[in-house]
């Protein structure tokens, strides 16, 4: 019995079959700008998510207001999104956090006197991150449409960033 399993796994290395990665089964190829729109969509998605627990945690005010200003923009940019793929004919991708940003989540629901910090940090990284991407789209992307959404996007992305580069986190944000 031995000697067969051993024939048959010479034979099936020999014919080179491989199985494909659990990846590769349930993960189509996109097109660079369904990639776009995907990684937009989740950054816009961890934005919101992350306010809402700023909203629930922070005593700071500025910090609210931040955070109230990211569910509005975020959200109104996310229906715009939808509206443009409408109208360039392009499948919305299935969007998810990656797991960093997963990650970044679950810390700053346990977050307690450095929550105004990791909260501040993580918008400073997660909003130049979006910029970089939305420039690299309006430079190289394939679609008029989505690089006009990302050309009228871009300026509102900025201010985000210059706004969390003013925020700064107060001793009276909750322990």
């Amino acid at each position: 019995m031995r000697r067969f399993l051993i024939a048959v796994a010479a034979f099936l290395v020999a014919a080179g079959f491989t199985a494909p990665s659990f990846a590769q089964l349930s993960t189509p190829r996109l097109s660079p700008d369904e990639a776009f729109v995907r990684d937009l969509s989740s950054g816009g998605l961890f934005e919101i998510q992350a306010a809402y627990i700023a909203l629930q945690k922070t005593d700071n005010e500025d910090v609210k207001q931040f955070a109230k200003k990211m569910v509005e923009d975020h959200g109104a940019a996310d229906a715009k999104l939808k509206d443009t793929l409408s109208k360039a004919n392009i499948k919305a991708p299935q969007v998810t956090i990656d797991e960093r940003r997963m990650q970044e989540l679950d810390y700053l629901k346990v977050a307690d006197r450095d929550f105004d910090r990791q909260y501040i940090q993580q918008q400073r990284e997660a909003h130049r991150d979006t910029v970089k991407l939305l420039e690299n789209y309006i430079q190289r992307g394939g679609n008029e449409q989505l690089k006009q959404f990302a050309t009228n996007l871009l300026p509102t992305i900025k201010q985000h960033l210059e706004m969390a580069d003013t925020l700064r986190p107060k001793e009276s944000a909750r322990r």
